[in-house]
């Protein structure tokens, strides 16, 4: 793949601007990944390159073909697994990831198709219990721009007692899945969990995301992101492996099997440790396929929030900075044809929830908006406005959880990011532009002044 594919550009060959337009990496991988560069330091002296990923994890994907029928058809799995090889390509490809970044990305890849795997095996070896007690009816979705108020919003109504929410360690190991009297903050995959590792051997990664994003082993987490890293899709790294790769992802059709598979997910879970009323995901990655949602999930309740475009696409540059940088050569993050790739996606999170709304106007009693602003001025009244609206059964004790969480994450408690749209080589009257139809549906309109000053 050429190199003008990718966001990064060859470090040593520019001068930083006044916005640091090329940032160093702020992870300082632990002594213990030593030997990552040393095998590397091997392989290049026979002039390759190594962790490739091609290989390795289409093998991966492949060992869960005889339990895939469930998921989708011949030609929908065929699909998926293009995307896949799409993105080892694109990552393969890439002269500008370090050792480290291919190494982990190969390992994490792998692992989460070997989650793929084991959920299909338990749900056969387990169908009849499953089938029998396992039911996912009228969930709560929670999706709209990313930057917009969804994790908060999550994390508000997961307080309910009457919900089903799923933590971040379930999401990565769900099987076996957590019993009905089994004590969540106690169980022996908190310690296992993505953030508890990483923090070990990447110091700095999981500290940097945290100003942006707390992501915690028993937080509520997405769970849409999390099925696209169990089929190989890592959307964290869509980035990394280039715009041929980008540019493909956002196709709607091939994400059918995803959606089915978040469904089977979750009907297992909620066979062993159900629901009482209802469950409750979140995801800004549901939105470029919006369409889908009410394709698996016709009963949906669906809140999408909104907050100003020329906010969130710094903010949104700035988060998926933090994490993609870690897997990059020192200097070799470009943050101006970073914000390209983000630009590219913002158009897909605005623009197809919009136009299946205006093609699909009886849906609009199953969705609620939900704008940034109302959110923080009073989160309480907004999640009340939300069970009014969907009918649900709103209670004191949820009103008294939803306080008390909030009195414990005050907003900027892990830090707290700076940015701008010039940062990332943006102007205002050009995303306004872009985005002229979005802006003036919800009332939003050029900021006096940046909130967040780099």
């Amino acid at each position: 793949m050429e190199v003008t594919h990718y966001y990064q550009c060859s470090p040593g060959s520019h001068a930083a601007t006044s916005y640091e337009q090329f940032p160093q990496n702020h992870v300082n991988f632990s002594p213990l990944l030593k030997p990552v560069e040393w095998i590397d330091r091997v392989y290049g002296l026979f002039g390759r390159r190594a962790f490739k990923m091609m290989g390795a994890v289409l093998k991966e994907f492949d060992r869960a073909a005889p339990l895939d029928e469930k998921i989708g058809t011949q030609q929908e799995l065929l699909q998926n697994r293009h995307l896949v090889a799409l993105f080892c390509e694109g990552v393969d490809g890439n002269p500008y990831l370090s050792p480290m970044g291919r190494f982990l990305l190969k390992r994490i890849a792998i692992e989460q198709l070997k989650k793929r795997k084991k959920v299909l095996q338990y749900y056969y070896t387990n169908k009849e219990f499953i089938d029998t007690h396992g039911q996912l009816k009228a969930p709560v979705i929670v999706t709209g721009l990313p930057r917009s108020g969804t994790t908060l919003l999550q994390r508000l109504l997961s307080e309910d007692p009457n919900t089903r929410s799923p933590y971040t360690y379930e999401l990565e190991t769900p099987t076996p899945p957590l019993a009905a009297g089994a004590n969540p903050l106690r169980d022996h995959r908190i310690n296992r969990s993505g953030p508890k590792i990483l923090s070990r051997l990447a110091p700095g990664l999981v500290e940097k995301l945290a100003e942006s994003h707390l992501w915690s082993a028993t937080e509520m987490e997405e769970s849409f992101l999390y099925m696209l890293y169990h089929n190989g899709m890592p959307q964290m790294n869509s980035a990394s492996a280039g715009s041929v790769y980008v540019e493909h992802f956002y196709n709607i059709a091939d994400k059918r099997p995803i959606f089915r598979y978040e469904r089977l997910f979750f009907t297992i879970l909620d066979a062993y440790r159900p629901a009482r009323s209802h469950w409750t995901f979140k995801s800004p990655v549901y939105a470029p396929f919006f369409p889908l949602i009410f394709e698996e999930y016709p009963d949906a309740k669906v809140v999408v929030t909104h907050r100003n475009p020329l906010v969130v696409l710094p903010s949104a540059c700035r988060l998926l900075e933090s994490w993609c940088i870690a897997f990059d050569q020192d200097g070799s993050f470009d943050k101006h044809r970073f914000g390209q790739f983000q630009k590219m996606a913002m158009k897909k999170f605005l623009r197809v929830p919009l136009n299946y709304r205006k093609a699909h106007p009886e849906k609009e009693e199953q969705i609620i908006d939900c704008l940034y602003d109302d959110l923080l001025s009073d989160p309480i009244a907004m999640v009340r406005r939300i069970y009014e609206k969907f009918g649900l059964e709103y209670t004191r004790e949820f009103e008294r959880r939803m306080k008390a969480y909030l009195a414990d994450n005050q907003q900027g408690k892990h830090g707290r990011h700076r940015y701008s749209l010039e940062e990332y080589g943006f102007n205002e009257k050009g995303v306004y532009r872009d985005h002229q139809d979005y802006l003036v549906r919800y009332g939003f309109g050029i900021p006096e002044k940046n909130l967040k000053p780099a």
